[in-house]
C-alpha cells in the first residue's frame, strides 16, 4: 500500500540545483497513522506478473467523500489493507494505492491486465469543498459515506451530491455507504434507502473497525468500475519499471523533481539493461497524472510527486480567511506566494494547537504558486485592487441600514451553491463592463464601469441545497442596462446549474404597486407569450407581462451584446491565465539557477511584474541575497510582438507611462516575452489543458530607452532583440551586475 497524507509527508527532497539529498522533518505531529508495507495488501492483491516484453496496465480513481467523522479514513484503510488504525479526521485529501489481481472480467478486453485503484479520501469540512474540486476529475466511482450514528445525514448527503455534480461533468457510479455502524445506527434506514433509490445509488452498511460489510463493498468497487471505459496501455516492460520507481519515490516522501532529475534518478535505480528516453518517461508521467497520483506542472518541467501538498496548503488559505476578524474574504496579493498564511490548526480534541508541517522554502514557493494558479483558474478567487478576493468566503453581513431596491429578477437554482455563486461573481468582476463595489456574505454589489450606477445580486440558501439568486438594480439604470446585466447572469446560470427557474416582478404602470415574482407569473408568460397579462391587486387594471424590460431581455440586440461580452471574457481569462503561466515559468527558471524572484503585487499593469535578485555565497558557502536586482516586465502571448517585412520584431509600448516608470527603476529593466507555437491552440474555453511556451526571451530595455530620450525621442516601440532566457543568460547577467 502506498499512502500519502494531505497533512504532508515526513520527508521531502529539495529540487533542482538547491539539493539532491533528502532530509527528515517532523510534520503534523497529530498524525499517528502508520505506513502499511506492501506485504499487508489484501488477499486478492497478487504479486506483479513476471517480467515480460510487454504488459497491459490501467488505473482507476475512486473518491471517498462525506461529512466529517463519517469514518472515511478508517474505511479507506480497511478497503486497501484490511487493517484499521484509529486516527483523527483528514484535513484535506490523501490517496492510497490499491493494486488488484492481474485478471480481467472484461468481455471487450479479455487479455489479463495489471490494474490498480487509487482511493482518494477527502476531508469533510464544508468550506473545503471548493478546494476539493481541484482533485476530483477523472473519477471512476464515488463512495458517499455518512456516519450511521448521526440522525440527520440527508442534508449533508444532498450537499455532497450537488458539489460532485458541479465538479464532475459526468457522474460515475455512486455507492451510498453507512460508516461506523459498530458505534450505532440512529439514521433512518427507510429514508436512506429511499434517497439511494431516488438518486440511483447502491447502498451498503459498513464498519471499518470490525470489518463488517467491507468485503462486500470491496468486491462491489472492483466490479462496479467500468474498466472498459478507462484507457489501458499495452506497453513495454520499461513502462512498469519506471512507474514502480516513481511510486517508490512517493513512498520515500519525495515531493518535487524536474523531468531531468527524474531521468537521472531512474538511470541509477533501474536495471543496467533498462533503456528509455524522455518520450517514454513523459508517457509514464501522463499515465500517473491521470488519476492524480502525481501532477506534471505546466511550467519549469516540474513533476509534483505529492499533489496532496496543494490541498494541504489550500487548507492554510482557508484558515487565513477564517482567522480574519473583518471577515472580508480577501488576501493581499502576495500573501500566498510569500507564505503569509495561518499554518496552525486545532486538533480534533479541541485542546491541542498543531503547527502544520511545511516544505522547504524553495519547494514551498513552487507549490504555493501552483495552488494560487489553480484557485484562480477554477474561479474560486479573483485579483482586484491589490487583493485576492474569495467571494464564497466573505463573512460580512450587509448592514441592515442599507436599503435595497426590490429584486427585479429572481432565479431559483439547484446545484453546488458555493461554486455557482463564486464563479458568477468572479466572471462578472472580470468582465470589462462591470466592477465590484462591495462584497458581503452571499451578496455582491457592482457598478457599471466608469459610472456610479449600481446593481447587485444576493444568494439565499435553502435547507434542501437549492437557493435563490435575486438581482437588484439602481433606479438610475436604464431598462437596456438592466436587461444586459440580468441576461449575463441568466446565461451563466444556465451553464452552471442543474436546474434554473427564472422569475421577475412587475410594477403596475397605473398605480406603481409591485406584483411579486412567482412561478405562476413565469408560467403564464411562457404559456401566453406576448399576450400574457395579469390584473393588479391594488387597482384592478391590467399589467402586461411582455413589457419593455421583457422585450429587451429577449431581444437579439441584448443577446448579441451578452454573447460578445462572454467571448471577450474568454479572451481576457485566457490572457490572464497565460500571464500567470509566464510568471510561474520565469520564476522556475530563476529558481533553477538558485536565485530569488519576487512577484510585484500591483492592482494594475504599471510596468514591472517581477524582481529578480541574484544570490551570492557567504564565507560559509550559504546562499544569500546580493541586493543586485533585475526588474522584469512580463508579456505572455504572440500578439505582443509585431513582425516586420524584414523579419525584425517590434514591441509596441501601449502606455506612455511605462517609459517613465521603467527609467525610474534602480536597476536594469528586462522585457520578457513568452510566445507559443500556435496562439489559438492555447485558448482553452474551459481553462483546462497544458500550455507550453515555444520561446521565453528577454532583452534589457532601460538603456535603449534612456539613449532614445537623451536624443529627444519619445519611443512608442522597441525593436525586440531578445535572447533565450536560460541558465546561461541568467548567470551572464549575474556576473555582469556582481562584476565577476
Amino acid at each position: 500500500r502506498r499512502t500519502v497524507w494531505s497533512s504532508a509527508p515526513e520527508t521531502a527532497s529539495l529540487p533542482l540545483a538547491l539539493s539532491a539529498t533528502a532530509f527528515t522533518k517532523p510534520v503534523w505531529p497529530l498524525n499517528t497513522r502508520k505506513q502499511m508495507p506492501l506485504a499487508t495488501l489484501l488477499p486478492q492483491a497478487t504479486p506483479a506478473p513476471p517480467p515480460a516484453s510487454a504488459l497491459e496496465y490501467t488505473n482507476a480513481k475512486v473518491l471517498i467523500v462525506g461529512d466529517s467523522h463519517a469514518g472515511k479514513t478508517g474505511l479507506t484503510e480497511r478497503l486497501a489493507c484490511d487493517t484499521f488504525t484509529p486516527g483523527d479526521s483528514t484535513a484535506g485529501a490523501w490517496a492510497t494505492q490499491w493494486p488488484i489481481a492481474a485478471t480481467d472480467d472484461s468481455t471487450a478486453n479479455p487479455t489479463p491486465c495489471q490494474r490498480e485503484i487509487w482511493l482518494w479520501d477527502f476531508g469533510g469540512q464544508a468550506d473545503q469543498r471548493l478546494i476539493h474540486q481541484l482533485f476530483m476529475d477523472q473519477a471512476a466511482l464515488i463512495l458517499l459515506v455518512f456516519n450511521a450514528d448521526n440522525e440527520e445525514v440527508l442534508p449533508g448527503l444532498r450537499e455532497w451530491q450537488l458539489a460532485l455534480q458541479r465538479s464532475l461533468p459526468t457522474l460515475p457510479p455512486q455507492f451510498l455507504v453507512a460508516g461506523r455502524t459498530d458505534v450505532g445506527f440512529k439514521a433512518s434506514r427507510a429514508r436512506l434507502q429511499a434517497f439511494a433509490a431516488e438518486h440511483g445509488l447502491t447502498y451498503f452498511e459498513t464498519s471499518a473497525k470490525s470489518g463488517a460489510g467491507c468485503a462486500d463493498l470491496r468486491e462491489a468497487i472492483r466490479t462496479g468500475i467500468n474498466w472498459d471505459a478507462i484507457p489501458r496501455r499495452t506497453s513495454p516492460l520499461i513502462f512498469k519499471q519506471i512507474k514502480d520507481v516513481i511510486l517508490q519515490l512517493r513512498d520515500e516522501k519525495q515531493v518535487l523533481h524536474t523531468v531531468k532529475e527524474l531521468h537521472a534518478i531512474l538511470e541509477k535505480r533501474l536495471p543496467p539493461d533498462a533503456h528509455f528516453d524522455d518520450a517514454i518517461l513523459h508517457t509514464v508521467i501522463s499515465l500517473l497524472d491521470g488519476p492524480g497520483v502525481i501532477k506534471q506542472l505546466d511550467y519549469g518541467s516540474y513533476v509534483l510527486l505529492q499533489p496532496e501538498w496543494i490541498n494541504a496548503y489550500a487548507q492554510a488559505v482557508l484558515r487565513t480567511l477564517r482567522a480574519d476578524p473583518r471577515e472580508l474574504g480577501t488576501l493581499d496579493l502576495g500573501a500566498i506566494s510569500e507564505a503569509k498564511l495561518v499554518f496552525q490548526y486545532t486538533a480534533h480534541n479541541g485542546r491541542e494547537q498543531i503547527d502544520m508541517a511545511r516544505l522547504p522554502e524553495p519547494m514551498e514557493r513552487i507549490v504555493l504558486r501552483e495552488m494560487e494558479k489553480q484557485l484562480e483558474e477554477r474561479a474560486i478567487c479573483l485579483r482586484q485592487d491589490g487583493k485576492l478576493i474569495f467571494p464564497s468566503h466573505c463573512g460580512r453581513e450587509r448592514p441592515n441600514a442599507q436599503q435595497l431596491p426590490g429584486a427585479t429578477h429572481r432565479y431559483r437554482v439547484l446545484g453546488y451553491l458555493d461554486d455557482i455563486y463564486a464563479t458568477l461573481v468572479v466572471k462578472l468582476a472580470h468582465n470589462d463592463a462591470f466592477a465590484i463595489d462591495s462584497l458581503w456574505r452571499d451578496a455582491a454589489d457592482f457598478t457599471m464601469l466608469g459610472q456610479s450606477k449600481h446593481m447587485g445580486l444576493h444568494l439565499t440558501r435553502e435547507h434542501d441545497g437549492s437557493g435563490t439568486i435575486s438581482v437588484f438594480f439602481d433606479h438610475a439604470l436604464s431598462a437596456r442596462e438592466q436587461s444586459i446585466f440580468a441576461n449575463y447572469i441568466h446565461t451563466h446560470l444556465h451553464t452552471s446549474c442543474q436546474q434554473v427557474k427564472r422569475e421577475r416582478n412587475y410594477a403596475c404602470p397605473h398605480c406603481g404597486e409591485v406584483k411579486p415574482a412567482s412561478q405562476a407569473l413565469a408560467k403564464k408568460l411562457e404559456r401566453d407569450g406576448e399576450q400574457a397579462q395579469v390584473t393588479c391587486d391594488s387597482c384592478d387594471k391590467t399589467i402586461k407581462l411582455w413589457d419593455e424590460q421583457e422585450q429587451l431581455f429577449a431581444s437579439p440586440e441584448v443577446r448579441e451584446r451578452v454573447a460578445q461580452m462572454q467571448a471577450q471574457d474568454a479572451i481576457q481569462l485566457s490572457a490572464i491565465r497565460k500571464g500567470k503561466l509566464l510568471t510561474l515559468e520565469v520564476a522556475a527558471r530563476i529558481a533553477s539557477c538558485d536565485h530569488k524572484s519576487y512577484e510585484i503585487p500591483q492592482p494594475e499593469d504599471e510596468g514591472i511584474d517581477m524582481v529578480l535578485e541574484f544570490t551570492e555565497r557567504d564565507a560559509a558557502g550559504n546562499s544569500r541575497g546580493s541586493g543586485k536586482n533585475l526588474y522584469l516586465q512580463l508579456k505572455s502571448g504572440n500578439s505582443h510582438l509585431k513582425r516586420l517585412k524584414d523579419g525584425s520584431e517590434v514591441f509596441p509600448i501601449k502606455k506612455a507611462a511605462w517609459v517613465d516608470y521603467w527609467l525610474k527603476q534602480p536597476g536594469p529593466v528586462m522585457l520578457v516575452i513568452g510566445t507559443f507555437v500556435d496562439e489559438e491552440r492555447s485558448r482553452y474555453k474551459d481553462g483546462s489543458g497544458k500550455l507550453e511556451f515555444d520561446e521565453v526571451r528577454w532583452m534589457e530595455i532601460s538603456s535603449v530607452l534612456a539613449q532614445a530620450c537623451k536624443q529627444g525621442k519619445r519611443p512608442s516601440q522597441i525593436e525586440f532583440k531578445g535572447e533565450r532566457m536560460d541558465m546561461m543568460s541568467i548567470q551572464g547577467w549575474r556576473n555582469k551586475l556582481l562584476k565577476l
